[in-house]
């Protein structure tokens, strides 16, 4: 009988305009950095047991310093990482980036830089990206359409240039109601002429405090190797974060 008990580690509310009183430089934990419904979403770490096997692991976590630069402008920088010894080396993935935005009505401009590589450190790139998002014109563009229905979405496109030229397109969408809350975030590249695209996405019941019951899973092809991959798990989760 397999078993699985997720510990959600920390999460903070990230907005993907410039928070209103962004201090000067504050730390971010949740599932990655790639986007603020990632950080939305616990770090997790999910310890699975089949009868007449080891105990193994899968590990999400991304950790983000963020800074306000000046008005409308603030630099983000971090780390993440896929790791556990349930997944396959190929399949593992370290990366860091920097990122600065700039408000420039009506879209959000990004420039930064990423650098990734598989859990053997086999396969490594590192690339220069330039994305954008509308900053409004739309019921629920990155803020809740109002109190009483919390859904709010942001779309990205953008491209990476290092060893060659990738294209992409980013969507995430997140609800909450009282201790309920759900997001999904869609990416998808083009690589080499061929389409890649990964989907993750998560379902969290407050219970008492911080703790939570979380379902997550995961499927699609992620960088730097795009190998297949799918994979669900369910646990208890603990969150530190703000009111929403």
């Amino acid at each position: 009988m397999k078993t699985a008990l997720a510990a959600l580690l920390l999460a903070t509310n990230a907005a993907a305009q410039e928070p209103a009183g962004l201090r000067r430089w504050e730390l971010l934990v949740g599932h990655s950095y790639s986007s603020p419904r990632a950080l939305l979403q616990p770090a997790t770490l999910v310890l699975e047991k089949v009868a007449g096997s080891p105990l193994y692991s899968v590990l999400d976590a991304g950790a983000l310093i963020r800074g306000s630069l000046g008005p409308r402008l603030w630099l983000e920088t971090g780390v993440r990482t896929r790791a556990g010894s349930a997944r396959p080396r190929s399949q593992r993935v370290f990366a860091a980036m920097a990122r600065a935005y700039r408000e420039l009505d009506p879209v959000l401009f990004a420039v930064g830089a990423e650098y990734e590589a598989d859990g053997g450190f086999d396969v490594q790139q590192t690339a220069a990206t330039v994305e954008l998002t509308p900053l409004g014109g739309a019921p629920g563009l990155g803020t809740w359409v109002n109190p009483s229905l919390r859904v709010r979405w942001r779309p990205w496109i953008g491209v990476a240039v290092g060893a060659d030229v990738r294209p992409y397109a980013r969507l995430s969408a997140e609800w909450a109601s009282g201790r309920v809350e759900a997001g999904a975030e869609g990416s998808a590249w083009l690589v080499k002429g061929s389409g890649r695209s990964f989907v993750k996405g998560d379902f969290s019941v407050g219970l008492v405090g911080g703790l939570f019951i979380t379902a997550s899973g995961e499927v699609g092809r992620p960088p730097p190797r795009y190998e297949r991959t799918g994979r669900i798990g369910v646990g208890l989760g603990f969150r530190l974060a703000p009111a929403q």
